[in-house]
């Protein structure tokens, strides 16, 4: 695998690119063939290179079940930290409505946070709904079953801290009084307003 991300460095040879999307679902399911993914995917973009073929054919294939995948998170976090905008908008659409399902798990919270990360402003107020609840509406907490299992979720109260760091303002301390009325001995409700305190 190694050799192959060398030797596209060294040629920025097309028809590797045109390979790996052709066989990128299979690449990243191996740990050694989502290097090459990862790899290829940085060194073509950072050459001006058209990462478009690799990046649709995640895409087309089984996008939330990589996103979720030990190795294959790493490609689709390559895929969206380079792909174009319009393909990037593509991957957002599909991933954020399962934003909450890939916080339970530590290779998908890693998507979960780069997807808060480069959610547009309409995007995250829908999954701070889907947590949170509506605005500036009483919220009785045995109605917020997700922002419990996000609170008790060794990865998923990571996500909830991306969360929080991009909420403007009233939204943010909103949700950080609901956060703080939910702190338990048995959850990550101190270690999340500890680093939202310190953002």
């Amino acid at each position: 695998s190694w050799g192959v991300c060398v030797a596209f460095r060294h040629t920025h040879a097309p028809f590797l690119v045109a390979q790996v999307a052709k066989h990128v679902a299979a690449l990243c399911t191996q740990q050694h063939g989502v290097r090459v993914v990862q790899q290829l995917l940085h060194e073509a973009a950072s050459a001006g290179m058209d990462i478009s073929a690799a990046v649709g054919s995640l895409l087309e294939g089984e996008l939330g079940y990589l996103a979720a995948h030990p190795f294959g998170n790493y490609a689709v976090q390559a895929a969206l930290r380079h792909a174009a905008p319009s393909q990037r908008v593509a991957m957002l659409d599909a991933l954020l409505p399962s934003t909450l399902a890939l916080s339970g798990s530590k290779h998908g919270s890693n998507v979960a946070e780069m997807l808060l990360m480069l959610a547009s402003v309409e995007q995250l107020e829908a999954v701070r709904r889907q947590i949170f609840g509506p605005p500036d509406t009483p919220v009785d907490l045995a109605e917020l079953p997700q922002l419990r299992a996000l609170m008790s979720s060794p990865f998923g109260n990571y996500v909830l801290q991306a969360l929080l760091r991009k909420l403007k303002d009233g939204r943010r301390s909103a949700a950080l009084q609901l956060v703080e009325r939910h702190i338990s001995d048995d959850n990550f409700g101190r270690a999340i307003l500890a680093a939202a305190s310190s953002a």
